[in-house]
């Protein structure tokens, strides 16, 4: 309803920028620059995913009146029309950063939002907009609500291995590589609305995306997940051999510094682009040997195992090796080798989403990231 009411609104201001009090171009219109001295009017404005205050030029020969409008988050400000020469106003606009949003279904933190400020003298038919944006493009999202399991990390008796799972489960289209061929089985398990890569007993495994067709024509992407290791040791199936343990009854709090795995997750590109990490070589791959283990003695947990846990891993195709619709994500967790190690790495992801970045419109947040890695830019 919020969208139906605000892209109403703009209608009637794209309207409105067309009237005409006779025939013929007026000469007492509204029109916005970006410079005092830019020949070309403004449609559309870009802002920064962190927000800020950004100054837009009005030529209008009259005093007049505007405003701002969004889809009900409230995530813009205009400021008071200010003279700054002859039929020229400058007028503030402030944006809030995108980490101060309210989700909605289907959102996603850095996904693309939209605004309009609307400059109008009522009196005399006089208006004009600028759409302002502020995000990226979500070419995928998945957030695993169709998964089941349990929700304590630590519990495995609800888990559901990746062959068993079901036909909406499958239907995500994600896939894993079969590492040990004496079990004819990939190490990845359906938690309750998040992902576990490797098994409790010292296999790795990886999870890798499906094919997505729109963004073969894509030369940015930006990755975003969440990540976390295990922490703490794996709780028994059951408690008398008969009953499953829940998380209330059965819990051993981890001491800071105490951790039972190791933490390296490997992000590997397949099938077209570069980690612009290690774009200069050519690199397809980064390891992060440092995910961060979650607290069982937290207050919120397990609901809080990936507050703080979000990557950003920056994604770049060029003429030699182009983003294609045979582009997969692989998230490798362990030894890939079908070895059995003696110490576990199992990792926890959820919210997995891919950002086309328009390298024309768009901020590029690498360079406010600074590398890939836990997401420094909100």
């Amino acid at each position: 309803m919020r969208k139906t009411v605000f892209f109403a609104i703009l209608l009637l201001a794209f309207v409105s920028c067309g009237k005409n009090a006779g025939n013929g171009e007026r000469k007492d219109i509204i029109k916005v620059y970006e410079h005092p001295d830019s020949l070309r009017a403004m449609e559309r404005s870009w802002v920064s995913v962190r927000g800020g205050t950004y100054t837009y030029y009005v030529r209008s020969a009259e005093p007049f009146e505007v405003k701002w409008q969004d889809s009900g988050d409230g995530w813009g400000t205009v400021g008071t029309p200010q003279k700054a020469g002859d039929g020229l106003w400058k007028v503030d606009f402030t944006a809030k950063p995108l980490s101060s949003r309210t989700l909605q279904k289907g959102e996603t933190l850095y996904s693309r939002r939209f605004g309009v400020i609307m400059f109008t003298h009522a009196a005399r038919y006089l208006g004009c907009f600028l759409m302002v944006e502020q995000g990226m493009d979500v070419r995928r999202y998945d957030d695993f609500a169709a998964m089941n399991g349990c929700a304590e990390p630590n519990a495995t008796y609800a888990d559901l291995r990746i062959d068993r799972w079901t036909a909406s489960q499958t239907g995500l289209g994600y896939t894993s590589t079969v590492i040990n061929p004496a079990d004819s089985v990939a190490y990845v398990y359906s938690k309750d609305g998040y992902i576990k890569l490797g098994s409790d007993d010292g296999y790795g495994a990886d999870f890798i995306t499906p094919s997505i067709p729109a963004i073969q024509d894509d030369t940015l992407l930006v990755l975003s997940f969440n990540a976390v290791a295990q922490s703490g040791a794996t709780l028994p199936d059951f408690q008398g051999g008969t009953e499953p343990i829940t998380p209330m009854r059965v819990r051993r709090a981890v001491p800071p510094g105490e951790l039972t795995d190791s933490t390296s997750l490997t992000v590997r590109v397949e099938g077209g682009g570069f980690i612009r990490d290690v774009i200069a070589t050519e690199g397809t791959s980064i390891t992060f040997t440092d995910v961060p283990a979650y607290d069982t003695a937290s207050p919120g947990y397990p609901g809080d195992i990936f507050e703080g846990t979000r990557f950003l891993v920056f994604i770049e195709g060029t003429e030699r090796n182009p983003i294609s619709v045979n582009t997969r994500i692989h998230f490798e967790a362990g030894d890939m080798s079908g070895a059995q190690m003696p110490r576990c790495n199992r990792i926890f992801l959820d919210d997995i989403c891919i950002y086309r970045a328009s390298m024309v419109f768009d901020e590029d947040i690498f360079p406010l990231a600074g590398r890939s890695g836990l997401d420094r830019v909100l």
